[in-house]
């Protein structure tokens, strides 16, 4: 009885136990509603939206389903959205989670369900105009055509701007009105080499993909690539715009299929904090880039040595079209190495700057280097037209490899030291350019190292002997070091060579101003006015020099301009009170006073100056 009693009982006890009896919970499809539109919408709509460079746009279910092959191709191949570092903690990280990629591709397999209306997260409005609000000022280039086909090319244009005195930006928003810019790079130049260029040219600006005279303002980088938002700069570390400077916007430009006119606005953010933190550009390259065709692993390296701590902000690497990775790193003092950036598909269509969330504190003693390696083979999908041997130079055709940091240090005499270092560096890899020894002599006569200065100076002025820039930096070595004569010699030598250089009669006017001789100052002065005619330091001197002669209308006139080019200048403010005084204007005097002593606090000669005029 027991016996037959067993069995069943058994079986009971397996019927409750078995797993497999169980139903599986079957995941439900994604579906656009719920999964993918937040995808898009957040990752994709931004550039695919109409006014902006993308090809389609991705605005609701029915732009995604017919695009839905390619988004999966793109994202799953990690070229969409574009973001090229693989490694980096930078600002506006556009990757996509791998969970995302893996919902778009079941997406697409379970035959892109739309899922219920109702679910579906409104499509993103994005402001019609500016991105943060009106401008202060816009400016805009010249107008540009862009054929329907043919090759990429690089238009540099030389903008000038009138801003009306010494400006700090705080942002900048570039809109390149046209699908055919690929993207942007803005300079500003000091000099007037740009507008040389442009001149040179027939069509609006110059060709290449050097900025002429232009670089980046205070050490920023400024640009434009699809998607880019706009962002404001911390308080006290907005870049100058001082007053004759003209912007050069470098555009890379795509024929689109159909013939383009473009002309490009720049929307110019400002604010009255006053530029108190300006960031040092370091530079890594290298010219040695030869490149033989079939090779498909030429590596290039490049390194730094920092002598302080700095601090790193932002990155800008750069090569062209044949090289493939890119790795940018710190050895630190003690051997560990820190991966600032690394690159494993490098596009040059893409490439970008990139702001880092939290700045790299790095300590002195730290070498930066790079590592970049080339790829001219046939295996190399990027390579524009048949392999061939690929050297250094500035066509998109030709290679570079270059990364640029942005970085702070503690004080000037740091600034100064690792401006020095990194100069010392590139003057090891390019020892016959005069420019980077002329570099170097100011460096060195900013730091007081005169006789260093003077022998950068004289080694810059072997290299050409017929240029004008090293007679004007012996010049001011020279009167540095007391030595007036010999500086007005060579500030005399420098204008032999090249009459236009405005800063040898700057310099040579104030050394006859201080000899007493205000009438030979006026005439060197009013000729540096023809190349420097928005320079306050140069308007200052001329109003003194006439107000010693009593010219008090003319110094008026310059002591004015002087403030409305630099509203923070003391010394044009107090000159503006006593050339007021002087001449019997006693309410204007006393105001212009009052503005100086607000500017310096306590100053003896302003408080003398106010208690004058109530005699």
């Amino acid at each position: 009885m027991p016996a037959v009693m067993t069995a069943p009982m058994r079986s009971c006890a397996l019927l409750l136990w078995l797993p497999a009896m169980v139903p599986a919970q079957v995941p439900a499809a994604p579906t656009f509603a719920r999964d993918i539109a937040p995808i898009v919408y957040g990752s994709c709509t931004p550039c695919h939206r109409p006014g902006t460079s993308a090809p389609f746009v991705l605005l609701g279910y029915d732009d995604v389903m017919k695009k839905r092959k390619q988004i999966v191709e793109v994202t799953q191949q990690k070229r969409m959205p574009p973001w090229l570092p693989v490694l980096g903690d930078f600002e506006d990280d556009r990757r996509l989670a791998p969970a995302a990629i893996e919902l778009l591709r079941l997406w697409d397999e379970a035959g892109a369900p739309r899922g219920e209306p109702a679910d579906e997260p409104k499509v993103p409005q994005f402001p019609a105009g500016w991105q943060l609000r009106e401008p202060d000022l816009v400016v805009r280039a010249e107008q540009i055509a862009v054929p329907a086909a043919g090759p990429d090319r690089f238009r540099n244009l030389v903008i000038p701007v009138d801003a009306g005195c010494l400006r700090f930006v705080e942002a900048v928003e570039i809109r390149p009105g046209s699908r055919a810019v690929h993207h942007a790079i803005l300079g500003t130049d000091p000099t007037r080499e740009s507008r040389r260029l442009d001149a040179l040219d027939a069509e609006p600006g110059f060709p290449g993909m050097s900025l002429g005279g232009g670089g980046p303002p205070d050490g920023h980088f400024l640009g434009w690539t699809p998607g880019k938002r706009v962002r404001r700069c911390a308080p006290g570390m907005a870049w100058r715009l001082w007053p004759g400077h003209d912007l050069v916007l470098q555009l890379h430009l795509v024929p689109t299929g159909k013939p383009e006119t473009l002309r490009c606005e720049i929307g110019l953010y400002f604010t009255d904090v006053p530029t108190a933190i300006e960031p040092v550009m370091l530079a890594l390259f290298s010219e040695q880039i030869d490149i033989a065709p079939g090779v498909p692993d030429f590596v290039l390296r490049d390194h730094v040595d920092v002598p302080v701590p700095i601090t790193v902000h932002a990155i800008y690497p750069h090569a062209h079209y044949v090289c493939r990775r890119m790795r940018g790193f710190a050895t630190l003092p003690d051997q560990t190495q820190r991966v600032l950036f690394a690159i494993d598909a490098w596009d040059f269509d893409w490439q970008d700057d990139y702001r880092f969330r939290e700045p790299v504190a790095l300590p002195a003693g730290t070498r930066i280097a790079i590592e970049y390696v080339y790829d001219n083979s046939e295996g190399n999908p990027n390579r524009p037209g048949p392999v061939r041997r690929v050297q250094f130079g500035q066509q998109s055709t030709d290679e570079m490899g270059t990364l640029t940091l942005s970085v702070t240090t503690g004080n000037r005499a740091q600034r100064l030291l690792l401006e020095r270092a990194a100069t010392l560096r590139d003057l090891e890899k390019v020892p016959a350019a005069w420019n980077v020894w002329l570099k170097l002599a100011r460096i060195e006569r900013e730091r007081g190292e005169v006789a260093a200065a003077l022998a950068a100076a004289r080694r810059a002025h072997d290299i050409d002997p017929g240029l004008g820039q090293p007679w004007l930096e012996l010049g001011l070595c020279h009167e540095l070091s007391g030595q007036v004569a010999e500086a007005v010699r060579c500030y005399e030598e420098a204008l032999r060579r090249d009459p236009a250089l405005g800063l040898a009669h700057v310099q040579l006017g104030g050394i006859e101003a201080r000899g007493g001789h205000p009438e030979a100052a006026i005439v060197h002065f009013e000729q540096a006015l023809l190349s420097h005619p928005n320079m306050p330091v140069l308007h200052h001197n001329l109003a003194v020099a006439c107000f010693t002669l009593g010219r008090l209308d003319v110094a008026e006139t310059h002591a004015r301009r002087a403030l409305e080019l630099d509203e923070h200048y003391f010394n044009a403010q107090f000159l503006l009170g006593r050339v007021l005084a002087k001449a019997g204007k006693k309410d204007e005097a006393r105001a212009a006073l009052k503005r100086a002593e607000a500017m310096r606090p306590g100053d003896a000669a302003v408080a003398q100056a106010l208690r004058d005029l109530d005699r």
